[in-house]
């Protein structure tokens, strides 16, 4: 009796998906606390965080609120301004290339 060698097919190597980075842009007619609202409604923010965020897109003129897959990103950003056509801000809301 002869014995055989048994190999396992190899796993394929998965690679984690490229993550982007979601950004609000300031302007003068979207409201602090619609800021507030959105961070905390679709982007699972706290309270603190929120306004700590909506803080630095007043200051600074933009600022990112997330980092996450692209589907995901574009799903928050996407019902995030469905949101925002029932309002009149104009709240701009960007994708940025992978990290």
């Amino acid at each position: 009796m002869t014995t055989a060698t048994i190999t396992a097919p190899c796993k394929p190597a998965l690679k984690r998906p490229a993550l982007y980075n979601v950004i609000f842009i300031d302007d003068d007619i979207t409201t602090f606390q619609c800021v507030i609202d959105i961070l905390v409604s679709y982007f699972n923010k706290s309270e603190d965080e929120a306004y700590e965020l909506a803080m630095q897109v007043h200051l600074t003129g933009a600022a990112i609120v997330g980092i996450y897959p692209k589907d995901v990103a574009e799903t928050k950003v996407s019902l995030a301004k469905t949101e925002l056509k029932d309002t009149v801000y104009p709240l701009r809301m960007r994708l940025l290339d992978p990290i």
